[in-house]
């Protein structure tokens, strides 16, 4: 366009068009190509040449769901690092960052106090109780099913609503950002990387991609450490720049990565995000799936054998999926469109509860079975009515007016998890001194105070009655095969095989059952001996030296890092 003196005029510019949109580049897209190859070679190619040398197996259960129970220290903690600090973290906490400040990083310095009381404290107990994974301790310290079942399906569900859902929305919107693809494509393409090798490789394949992917997370954090920008504020903005309405603190490192960064450390930056994405989903099905079938699946058929756990666990890992991209929407539109605080809502409404009831199954011999279910049923009712008036009544919008009922609109959620948490532990201690005590049995090696008790060998399965023997082909009686129960007691010891291999097996097949844990195999493997019983944490006066000093250094950052900031 032209003026009346012959000047062309400048374009008109949107006014709602704050950044200018910006992709990566075929350097970034290099980069990033190269970094999942060498993931895949780790999780595929490098870890079963490793396996074979360390012995740790995952075609049974103990090998896929606890990499046989002997892993090397620096790679666990590595993996609980980066299965801590995931997608949800970075895209999660620098949105909120973004959008109140400093104060939300109190989550993560909380989060030190944790790791370190895990270490230092709860995990001795663990140990000396022998339990695998939670709902298991609360099996053993109170014995029943209930307590234990309604917490496996209760972390199912948190799993699901506040890190499968979340992570993958989070890797999502990165993608998104950067390549403007579609967001539910976006997702596939995350799943489709991330659930090959936690399928094939159980935990041991989680733990040392965890490993690798530390040190990216680390040096990428570090590298965008110091820079900021603004984003919008008017919600009209907001569906403009994001696709979100309630707003856009989300993209905030996405931003960061696209606007700032120059070409091949931006893909670095998204090979960083998707690491993060990965190792934290991995974590998660692997728990999921571990949690499922030894908590819930044992229950319902007691005498599963080792194929049918791991063809189990395996195809949960899919419904999991499933089940979680159809909650994302809900994700997308909760808390104002800040994904931390959706986070920190869901944990506050369900965890306190079971949080009293594992801290005083810890410490106080005398909770019993009843006083815990019913404080746990109680908390957890109070919260699922909570998250459900959360749903219902979102948090309006800038330009709106707040209708949302009094128990919504003026208890913040913290306020409300200690609510919750003072319900349980009143409803806990009642009702544990109104009924019997519990046995010693019960709090055997369980609590902080009998943790040194003596080891008792644990109980056999008894057998049993024989089943009636079934005729074979040429009129013969022939023994009915028992080898199912004797794979529960001898679960990890031994390896019976109840199927033959198939001469002529075709590539497809072989596949479908490598993907399942159930490679045949031509020789059968000879009962290896029983494995020793690990029922102490204990180190060298050297080690534990040196893991104090570090305990006390970590507490004093942490207590600084309070301070500073308060």
């Amino acid at each position: 366009m032209e003026s009346g003196d012959g000047r062309a005029q400048p374009p008109h510019s949107d006014p709602l068009e704050p950044f200018p949109r910006k992709s990566l580049e075929p350097g970034d897209i290099a980069v990033l190509v190269l970094y999942f190859l060498f993931v895949l070679a780790v999780g595929l190619w490098l870890l079963p040449s490793f396996q074979s040398t360390v012995k740790t197996k995952t075609d049974t259960v103990k090998g896929y769901f606890l990499a046989g129970g002997d892993m090397v220290w620096w790679p666990v903690g590595a993996s609980l690092f980066a299965s801590n600090i995931g997608s949800g973290h970075f895209i999660g906490l620098a949105g909120s960052g973004a959008s109140v400040g400093i104060s939300v990083a109190a989550y993560e310095f909380n989060g030190l106090f944790s790791v370190l009381m895990l270490s230092w404290v709860f995990l001795p107990i663990y140990i000396a109780g022998q339990v695998t994974t939670m709902p298991e301790y609360l099996r053993k310290r109170f014995g029943g099913s209930r307590i234990s079942i309604t917490l496996a399906v209760l972390y199912l569900f948190i799993y699901i609503f506040t890190k499968i859902s979340v992570d993958m929305y989070a890797g999502a919107i990165f993608i998104q950002q950067s390549l403007d693809l579609d967001l539910y494509l976006a997702i596939v393409g995350l799943l489709a990387i991330t659930a090959l090798y936690t399928t094939a490789g159980g935990l041991v394949a989680v733990i040392y991609t965890d490993a690798l992917q530390t040190g990216i997370m680390l040096i990428g954090a570090f590298t965008l450490m110091g820079y900021n920008q603004v984003a919008c504020a008017h919600p009209e903005i907001c569906q403009k720049v994001c696709g979100n309405p309630s707003g856009c603190s989300d993209i905030a490192y996405p931003k960061l990565v696209l606007e700032l960064l120059p070409t091949g450390l931006r893909g670095l930056m998204m090979a960083v995000m998707v690491a993060a994405l990965m190792s934290s989903l991995t974590s998660i099905f692997n728990s999921a799936s571990t949690i499922f079938t030894m908590d819930l699946w044992n229950h319902i058929r007691p005498r599963a054998s080792e194929r049918e756990l791991m063809v189990v666990g395996r195809v949960f890992v899919i419904l999991l999926v499933l089940v979680s991209i159809l909650w994302i929407p809900v994700v997308q539109a909760s808390q104002g469109g800040q994904l931390f605080v959706y986070i920190q809502s869901i944990s506050s409404y369900l965890q306190p509860p079971v949080a009293v009831v594992f801290i005083l199954g810890c410490f106080w011999n005398r909770a019993n079975e009843k006083g815990a279910f019913s404080g746990l049923i109680l908390g957890l009712l109070l919260g699922v009515i909570r998250l459900v008036l959360d749903f219902i009544y979102p948090q309006p919008r800038c330009d709106q007016p707040d209708e949302r009922p009094a128990v919504v609109k003026y208890i913040h959620y913290l306020y409300f998890s200690m609510v919750l948490s003072g319900a349980t532990l009143i409803t806990v201690c009642a009702m544990s001194c109104l009924t019997e005590p519990p046995s010693k049995e019960k709090v055997h090696g369980l609590t902080w105070f009998t943790r040194h008790d003596p080891v008792v060998q644990k109980e056999q399965v008894p057998p049993g009655p024989p089943l009636p023997p079934t005729a074979s082909q040429n009129g013969a009686p022939e023994a009915t095969s028992t080898n199912v129960q004797f794979e529960i007691v001898q679960e990890n010891t031994s390896k019976t095989h109840t199927y033959d291999a198939t001469p002529k097996q075709s590539k497809v097949a072989g596949v479908i059952l490598w993907l399942c844990g159930m490679e045949n195999k031509s020789k059968e493997v000879p009962p290896s001996k029983a494995e020793p019983v690990l029922t102490s944490s204990e180190e060298s006066p050297l080690v534990k030296t040196l893991l104090d000093i570090n305990c006390i250094v970590c507490i004093t950052c942490a207590i600084f890092l309070w301070g500073y900031f308060a």
